[in-house]
């Protein structure tokens, strides 16, 4: 397999998050079966069995490499990472299947134990999906798309129920998609500012995986 070196993060809202001085652990380059074709993706295995994961997406034109900072830190404390750059358009929701059942299917990932992280309109998507798919166990939404609609945030906030969500970009240009998902979690999600420190995000995933 294919080992990257560290890099800087992508251009866009991942670069205010994500630069932080930290070692760099490489991770495999892996092919993510899907109907008929494969997506690319980056794997942080864990080192040990039974290891939490995370989902780690960016939209389209935001390269997955810009995860390889906060890769690099989750795999060190012990969880599980893959990370997509997702396609634009429909194949994105089997994308974000594929790449979640890819996890779920690792020996050394809990299969209960799996969260997403989503950056711009990929935050949305990784909501839409979870609403959909009961296992995921949280969802992270790094500067929310603007597409925040009603049917973006209402209908799937109501089917992700109670479990734990995490808002960034209070501040920002997502602070109107952040108070609408704030609104519709009806004071369930946890909500952040742009500015908001890798340490914050690293420690919501700590106490909810």
């Amino acid at each position: 397999m294919r080992r990257l070196r560290c890099r800087a993060p992508a251009l866009g809202f991942l670069s205010l998050l994500f630069l932080a001085g930290i070692g760099c652990d490489a991770p495999r380059q892996v092919q993510i079966p899907l109907d008929g074709r494969t997506r690319e993706a980056l794997y942080w295995e864990p080192a040990q069995r039974l290891s939490p994961a995370v989902l780690l997406v960016a939209p389209a034109g935001q390269e997955k490499e810009s995860w390889a900072l906060l890769g690099a830190r989750l795999r060190k404390q012990g969880y599980g990472v893959l990370a997509l750059e997702l396609s634009a358009g429909a194949g994105a929701r089997d994308e974000l299947r594929g790449a979640f059942e890819y996890l779920r299917l690792r020996k050394k990932v809990d299969a209960a134990r799996i969260g997403i992280v989503g950056a711009d309109e990929a935050a949305n998507a990784a909501l839409e999906f979870a609403a959909r798919e009961p296992l995921v166990r949280l969802v992270v939404m790094l500067s929310p798309g603007a597409k925040a609609t009603e049917a973006d945030t209402v209908a799937p906030l109501r089917d992700y129920g109670f479990r734990p969500i995490l808002l960034v970009g209070e501040d920002g240009q997502a602070a109107p998609a952040v108070k609408q998902l704030t609104a519709a979690s009806g004071g369930r999600a946890t909500v952040s500012r742009t500015q908001a420190s890798q340490d914050e995000l690293v420690a919501f995933l700590a106490r909810h995986l």
